[in-house]
């Protein structure tokens, strides 16, 4: 298993990706993805799927992330825990919607939270001299999706 991050383009929203096969049944879900409502056929999921690929330049992510494996995860939130130390809590968004002990299954976080999240990791950063290599392709991935949140308004999804 692995934790992937990812932040969708707005090309869709902003009107330059190509037109949807089935117009009428597009909606925003409620991570701000594009989706399909109504009864729907296997194919018609496939040709949403399709389209989403094919729809613009960025294939619908301006970025993607991979974050790391269950062991990666488990030892950035350890070395967080450690960090922050007491009083805490430092880093309540890393440590509780990004890399908590659990599974990510549709996670996200909202695009208004993107700032604060910015904030923990540029705070991690600033210790830069005592990050392994490891820890920081992590918290410059996380900066990467924080700063594409910010500038599209777009959730970051896990």
């Amino acid at each position: 298993m692995s934790l992937d991050g990812f932040v969708r383009c707005t090309c869709i929203r902003d009107g330059r990706a190509k037109p949807h096969p089935f117009f009428s049944r597009f909606m925003w879900d409620e991570s701000s993805s594009p989706s399909l409502f109504g009864d729907l056929i296997e194919e018609e999921w496939d040709a949403h799927d399709g389209w989403l690929q094919e729809s613009c330049e960025h294939e619908g992510f301006l970025v993607c992330e991979p974050l790391g494996n269950i062991t990666r995860i488990q030892h950035v939130r350890e070395f967080l825990r450690h960090l922050q130390g007491d009083p805490g809590p430092k880093f309540p968004i890393l440590l509780k919607k990004v890399v908590y002990d659990g599974t990510h299954t549709g996670d996200w976080l909202p695009a208004r939270e993107s700032a604060a999240l910015l904030r923990e990791v540029d705070l991690v950063l600033g210790s830069s001299d005592i990050l392994t290599d490891g820890e920081k392709e992590f918290f410059h991935s996380m900066k990467r999706l924080c700063e594409a949140s910010i500038a599209t308004g777009n959730p970051i999804t896990f």
